[in-house]
C-alpha cells in the first residue's frame, strides 16, 4: 500500500496570517481570458517569509548567501516530529528539548507545540512558543541539519543567529495539527529564489509506517 502523505504547508492566500509588518499576499489576474487574453495569468505579490518557508543565512547576516544556498539534502530525508505539549508559553530552551525524548542521531527535527492551535486564529499573535539561544545551541550540539516549528518564527534573535550562522536550516510556518509525533520522511522544497533571505516552501511528510 502507498504510504500516506501529510501536507503540512500553510496555504498561501490573501488575508492569511503573516508575521507582524511582513508584506501581505496579493493574487490577481494580470491577463484574463474574460478580458480577451489567450490565457489566464496571475500576478502574485508576497514576502519571502510567507507561510511555510525557510530562512536563508542573509536573513540575519548581511553579506551571507540567500535561501537558495541551502542544501536540498538537509531538507529531504528522515525527520522526527516531537510534541512539546507541556511547555506552556515557552521558551523552547535546552532543557525542554532534552526532555522531549529526541532519539540520538536525528538530523531533522520538527517541533509540534501549542502554536499549532494558533492557525485557527485570523490574526497574527506574538504570544507563540519559540526557541531561545540555549535551545538553538542544543540543536547545534546534536548536529541537527534542520529544525522546524509550527508558527511563523523558529525563535528569538539569539536562536536565529546561532542556527543561521552555523548553516542549520530553520523551517518555519508548519501546520502540524493533524500530524502525530513520530518518524517520517520530510520533503521540503523551497522556491529557488536567488539571493533572497527566505523562500516559501511546499512541505510534505511521508509516513514511514
Amino acid at each position: 500500500a502507498a504510504m500516506a502523505l501529510h501536507d503540512v504547508s500553510t496555504p498561501i492566500r490573501p488575508g492569511m496570517v503573516i508575521y507582524h509588518d511582513n508584506p501581505g499576499v496579493e493574487i490577481e489576474l494580470d491577463s484574463a481570458i474574460s478580458r480577451g487574453a489567450t490565457a489566464n495569468v496571475s500576478r502574485v505579490t508576497m514576502g519571502a517569509h510567507t507561510g511555510s518557508h525557510v530562512d536563508g543565512p542573509s536573513h540575519f547576516y548581511d553579506g551571507r548567501p540567500g535561501a537558495d544556498s541551502l542544501p536540498l539534502e538537509a531538507m529531504i530525508g528522515p525527520a522526527t516530529v516531537v510534541e512539546l505539549d507541556g511547555i506552556g508559553e515557552g521558551p523552547v530552551d535546552a532543557s525542554a528539548l532534552e526532555g522531549a525524548g529526541v532519539p540520538e542521531g536525528v538530523e531533522r527535527l520538527l517541533l509540534k507545540t501549542p502554536n499549532s492551535e494558533l492557525w485557527s486564529r485570523d490574526a497574527f499573535t506574538r504570544e507563540f512558543v519559540r526557541l531561545d539561544g540555549s535551545g538553538a545551541r542544543w540543536a547545534l550540539d546534536r548536529k541537527l541539519r534542520l529544525i522546524g516549528i509550527d508558527y511563523l518564527s523558529i525563535g528569538d534573535p539569539d536562536a536565529h543567529l546561532a542556527l543561521l550562522g552555523a548553516g542549520v536550516v530553520a523551517l518555519e510556518g508548519l501546520d502540524l495539527r493533524l500530524v502525530e509525533p513520530g518518524e517520517y520522511e520530510l520533503l521540503c522544497m523551497p522556491l529557488r529564489l536567488v539571493g533572497t533571505d527566505g523562500a516559501p516552501a511546499r512541505v510534505v511528510l511521508r509516513d514511514l509506517r
